[in-house]
Parts: structure tokens; sequence; C-alpha cells
């Protein structure tokens, strides 16, 4: 199942309030909240490498950009941001089943996904319209989310950043027009 056919399907199957925002963060293995290392400058010195549209049917979900340092993607470069805009009311569980989903179909194991998981159950909201969802890798070791501008948290697991890159920009993604549009290989007018 494609990475937006399981975000739409759980967000039909299930009738909760989507508007809501979980403020509180969650103390997991893993998630550091101390202010002294929360990189606070989200996109200071990153240049676009490029954006694309995720919709399905007639539903558009979410805008993402991706950018880097140099305007060009590079493994193993960083500081590297995903920035994504919701279009669509989202839980954060939903967020969540779409993700664990998208690394199942890129073939990480239940172990590591379940890791995973529980490193960012607790610092991902619920999304409304206009609302953001960045993803920074830092350095080699840690990333960071951001909702709307605002730091969540370091995670310092390095295999987690780049599996969570990989749901877009994997040769295996189930996305692959989006892809292209975020490495700048293909234009999107959005």
């Amino acid at each position: 199942m494609s990475h937006l056919s399981s975000i739409l399907s759980a967000m039909f199957s299930r009738r909760r309030y989507l508007g809501a925002l979980c403020g509180l963060l969650l103390p997991v293995a893993g998630y550091s909240a101390t202010p002294a290392v929360i990189e606070n400058t989200m996109s200071s010195g990153l240049v676009e490498v490029g954006r694309g549209e995720m919709d399905w049917l007639w539903f558009n979900v979410y805008k993402a950009k991706l950018m880097t340092t140099t305007g060009k993607y590079q493994s193993g470069i960083y500081p590297q941001l995903l920035d994504i805009e919701y279009y669509r009311d989202i839980e954060a569980d939903d967020l969540l089943e779409a993700t664990a989903d998208q690394w199942r179909h890129l073939g990480y194991t239940k172990d590591e996904i379940a890791n995973w998981l529980q490193l960012i159950k607790g610092i991902w909201p619920n999304v409304v319209p206009g609302d953001h969802l960045s993803f920074k890798l830092i350095d080699a070791q840690r990333s960071q989310f951001f909702f709307n501008g605002q730091p969540l948290g370091i995670i310092e697991e390095p295999k987690l950043a780049e599996a969570f890159l990989a749901i877009w920009l994997s040769t295996n993604t189930s996305r692959p027009i989006l892809r292209a549009q975020l490495l700048g290989e293909k234009s999107c007018d959005c």
C-alpha cells in the first residue's frame, strides 16, 4: 500500500477528532529534550533542492521540500532538511501507521520499525491544514523533528534518520515521481 493510501485509509477508517494538537513530549530511549542540545535554527543556511506534492486520486495530502547546504542532495553530507506542509487533518497515530507501512515496503525489519516508532511516537503531533512537520539530519549521529518551526528534540539514532529519509529518497520508494521532484530532477508547480 502506498504512503498516501496508508494515510487516507487510516484517516477515513477512524472517527476521532483530527484537529487536536499533542503538546506533550514523552521521554523515550534515544530522545533528548535538553534545551542546551536542541537545534533552534531549522533551515538557516539551507538551500532548496526540490519540492513535490503527494496526492492520491483527487486528494492533495501534502507538499514536501528537501533542502541541503548546497542545493544538491548527497547522502552523508549534513545538514539536510525535509519539510512537509500538510493539506489535510491527520492524526499522529495515522502518520505513524503510514510511516511503518513505508518502512515495511522498503524492507526494514519488524524490530527496527518497532524501535523507530517508539522513538518518534511521543513527539509527533496531530496535523491540520497548513501545519509543517520537518525533519533535519543535523549530522551523522543526530536528527531532529520540528513542528511549525518549533524544535521537538534531538534523536540520537543514526539508522532512523536514514530510514526516515529513505521513505522519499530511496530508489525503492513507493512514490518515484515525488522522489524525482525532491531531488530536483523533475519540476513541480507547487
